[in-house]
């Protein structure tokens, strides 16, 4: 069997979302469920990790797997699925957890069948705790080209496994905030370089709105610096999984573009354009209405007008 390109480890949820715009109930979600949507927009194949419980609607599992997404490595286990109910205040910003529900989340861990430990791809490690990461980068071929997405809870919470993860990925991402904290510092742009030197080679600093930064230290030990604006859009109504949708459009164009490899600096600047592009959408509807609404045609549409606006060709031609 031809060892998957790309594998995406992540939760995979039922969200209660309220924002300003109003409120959506029991509507799917998990960062496992956006990165493996946005994913599949600049991808040819990836295959989902993660657990559901038994009252995981089947009409969800189908409308994904409809879209692309490959469910073919989701457990499912009796009892509840994994469930986050959040408020947002005007400034979208400012989130505030209202119940988690762990279910068979807490019970369940990660165990990769051989031939997925074989792939020499991309590894996507999306947000869940730092030591369920762990356990799944431990499985995964220390040749494949590894990403991690981390959270301020986590980060506080569990320091030391955040040290581990940082020195065992290639890429880090970090929202401003997370970042920040992690460093112990105000600046965005100190935090983003004491990322770098906590061990990948890669580390993307996300600034909702106003985009993000992606730092490298090259072979000769040279750091360099970008800053990738965000796509606009008329109205934010839902900023749930927009990190997660950058994560894994990134993940998804690094993965038809290094094949085994390590991308260039000007590959890893292209594939931030497109997950911008790409979790710009995220925030135009509740939930995951936008990334399933979204075609490969209206993809390379945004990519192209963000590629204008930074005065650069696009990295999705027609």
């Amino acid at each position: 069997m031809t060892p998957t390109p790309l594998l995406i480890y992540g939760t995979l949820a039922s969200d209660t979302l309220i924002t300003p715009d109003g409120r959506a109930d029991a509507v799917a979600g998990g960062s496992g469920i956006y990165a493996a949507l946005a994913a599949r927009l600049l991808c040819n194949e990836q295959a989902l990790i993660g657990v559901v419980g038994d009252d995981y609607p089947s009409a969800w599992q189908k409308l994904f797997e409809s879209k692309g997404v490959n469910f073919r490595y989701v457990a499912h286990m009796p009892g509840p699925t994994f469930a986050w109910t959040g408020r947002y205040e005007r400034d979208m910003n400012v989130r505030t957890t209202l119940q988690t529900v762990e279910g068979v989340q807490a019970l369940w861990r990660p165990h990769l069948p051989p031939h997925l430990r074989q792939s020499a791809g991309i590894v996507v490690a999306a947000n869940v705790t730092p030591p369920l990461q762990a356990t799944f980068l431990e499985q995964c071929n220390p040749t494949a080209f590894t990403m991690a997405d981390f959270m301020k809870s986590w980060i506080i919470r569990e320091p030391e496994y955040t040290r581990i993860l940082l020195r065992r990925v290639d890429v880090a991402l970090m929202n401003d905030e997370e970042a920040c904290q992690y460093a112990q510092t105000d600046d965005p742009h100190t935090a983003g370089l004491a990322l770098l030197q906590a061990g990948p080679s890669f580390a993307i600093v996300k600034h909702g709105d106003a985009g993000s930064d992606v730092y490298h230290r090259r072979e000769n030990g040279e750091i360099v610096f970008s800053h990738c604006p965000a796509l606009h859009i008329e109205h934010t109504v839902d900023p749930t999984g927009a990190g997660d949708s950058y994560l894994g459009a990134l993940a998804g164009y690094l993965s038809n573009k290094i094949r085994g490899s390590r991308p260039t600096w000007q590959e890893m600047q292209s594939a931030t354009l497109c997950a911008s592009a790409v979790a710009a959408c995220t925030c135009e509807t509740f939930g995951t209405d936008g990334l399933i609404r979204l075609t490969h045609a209206e993809t390379r549409r945004r990519v192209a007008d963000l590629a204008h606006r930074m005065d650069v060709t696009s990295p999705l031609p027609d």
